[in-house]
Parts: structure tokens; sequence; C-alpha cells
């Protein structure tokens, strides 16, 4: 073969390698700056939806940044330094909060969306950066591969701190949703019931859903040459990022909540999760809610329902 056509093709094969491995990187490394608090990658919301859920975080920061929140840390069992904001309740409560948040976010994301109306319960609550998210240190996100782990390492770090005797909520939106799906088949006796808000039931099917959404027809083949550089850069299969099997065999009662507008994370996932779960559950759609913002489109039914879910199984 001609030297020059064989340059050309090798320049080709190495031009493609780099643009996978940037797409790669986009997707799945830790960022140097996080976007937005709420800046989650591919959503569908429109700009003025972005704008009102960034007005709703934001007025809830404000009550947040006047309560007295202690920073700690613990180190993951890949190495990693991983940051939580614990706020302890004025009156003294055997009660905690857990919360997971969603891709390309941190803890002044959706877990501020509820610390108010958990504190004013009268619980505790912790929320976290997850790896290489926040002040997180790591250099890939596990799409709940690695979270779940991480984040059962902080419920052992509530009970060494806090006593046997504490009673545990774990709640999580998107990711933290799937998060919070993968954990409940491992969770420790502490913890009473898990809210999923509108969880992906795998990463692939994720990916999937949002390659399609921007055009992509055929992404068997792109997922797959994804999913081969995952296992070489971070280290694991995007396969067993798949919360099913943990939600069928759930130890806690679980009640999954999903925006019926949901384009980005279908609500069909959500649906198909529950239906999936052999404990005790409840479903929640919230009519028009798009991604990751029922608690926005409808705070007051939202609250109601975790008032009647936590009653009952607290």
């Amino acid at each position: 073969m001609n030297k020059k056509l064989l340059a050309i093709g090798a320049a080709a094969v190495g031009l493609v390698c780099e643009v996978a491995i940037h797409g790669y990187m986009d997707v799945m490394a830790k960022e140097k700056k996080i976007k937005s608090v709420i800046g989650y990658f591919g959503t569908k919301a429109s700009d003025k939806s972005m704008e009102d859920m960034t007005a709703f975080t934001q007025k809830k920061l404000e009550w947040i940044n006047k309560q007295d929140t202690e920073n700690i840390s613990i180190t993951s069992r890949r190495g990693d330094t991983l940051k939580g904001y614990l706020t302890l309740n004025k009156n003294e409560s055997k009660v905690f909060v857990f919360f997971a948040h969603g891709y390309r976010a941190d803890h002044n994301g959706d877990p501020a969306n509820f610390m108010q109306y958990y504190i004013e319960k009268g619980y505790n609550f912790l929320s976290v950066d997850h790896v290489a998210q926040g002040e997180s240190s790591g250099n890939y996100l596990g799409f709940d591969y690695f979270e779940s782990v991480d984040s059962l390492d902080w419920l052992d770090y509530l009970i060494s701190r806090f006593g046997e005797d504490i009673k545990i909520i774990i709640h999580g939106v998107s990711m933290g949703g799937a998060t919070v799906c993968k954990m409940v088949e491992s969770v420790p006796n502490q913890v009473r019931l898990a809210i999923a808000d509108c969880p992906y039931t795998s990463a692939l099917e994720e990916f999937d859903n949002t390659a399609k959404g921007v055009g992509v027809k055929h992404t068997k083949g792109l997922l797959k040459i994804f999913n081969a550089m995952n296992k070489v850069f971070a280290g694991f299969d995007l396969n067993d990022t798949d919360v099913r099997s943990s939600v069928k065999n759930s130890k806690v009662p679980m009640l999954f909540v999903h925006g019926t507008a949901d384009t980005f994370v279908p609500t069909k996932m959500g649906v198909e999760l529950y239906d999936i779960c052999e404990n005790d559950k409840e479903l929640f759609l919230v009519e028009n809610a798009t991604h990751a913002q029922s608690i926005r489109f409808d705070e007051q039914g939202y609250h109601q329902r975790l008032d009647d879910f936590i009653e009952k199984y607290l």
C-alpha cells in the first residue's frame, strides 16, 4: 500500500481515537470546575425551566447558609478523600437523612432543595460531594458504581459516630436516585426507608437514551467502545451500574418519584423500578415535571408524600 495512504489512514485513526477519548473524558472524568449546581449533562429542560430551578435552589441556599454545618471527610476504599456536610438538628435527634446528589452537581445542588424540609421535621442532615465532584477527590465518576459503595461507608460513619440506635433515611435525585437504588440491597439495619427521585435503570441505558435524544441512530457500537474505554480508564464495567437486582431485593420500603415530562431519564425507567421492587413501595408521579424538578413543580405534594411515607415506615 502507498506510504502516503498509510500515513493518512493512521492519522485518521488517531483523530478518531482522540475524539473518542475526549468525549469519554467529558462525560466520566472530574471537571476542573463545576459548571452549575444543577448543570446536568444533556438535560432537555428549557432555558426558562432551568432558570426557574436555579432560582428555586438559590432561595433554599439562602436558608442553608444560615445553618451551622460541619465539614467532614472520609477516605474511600479507593483512597479518594470524600467531603461531607453535616447539619445536626438543634433539638437532639436520632434520625439522620443521607442525601445523594445527581450528575455534575454537589451538596449545594439537589440536597439543598430538601434540607430545610428535613431539618424542620426535626432530623439531622448529611449531604456529600460524590467522588470526582464538588470538593471530593477522584478522577472518574461511577454513575452509582463508586457512589453506592462510598455512600454505604458514609452510613457506617454515621453509625460509628452517633450510635447503633440511630435511624437513617436515604434520599437521592437522578444519579443520586440510582445510587440509592444500588444501595438498598446492602444497607445496614439502621436504614428504615429510601426515596429514589428520577433514577435510571442503568448508566448504559441512560447514555443510550441521551445519545438517541441528540440524533444518534446507531448507538450499540458507540456504547460498546465507550464501555471499553471506561474499563481501561475508570476500571469498571458500566453494565455493573444496573440497579434492577438491588431494587428487586431491597431491604427497605421505597418511594419512587418521577416527573411525567422527564425525557432525560425517561419516566418509564422509574416506573419499571417501582414495578420490580418486591418490598413495600409507593410511586409518586409529578405531572409535567421535567428531569430532577419534581420538587419545584409540586413542592407541597412532594412534602406530603414524604410525610406520609416517613410516618408509615420510620
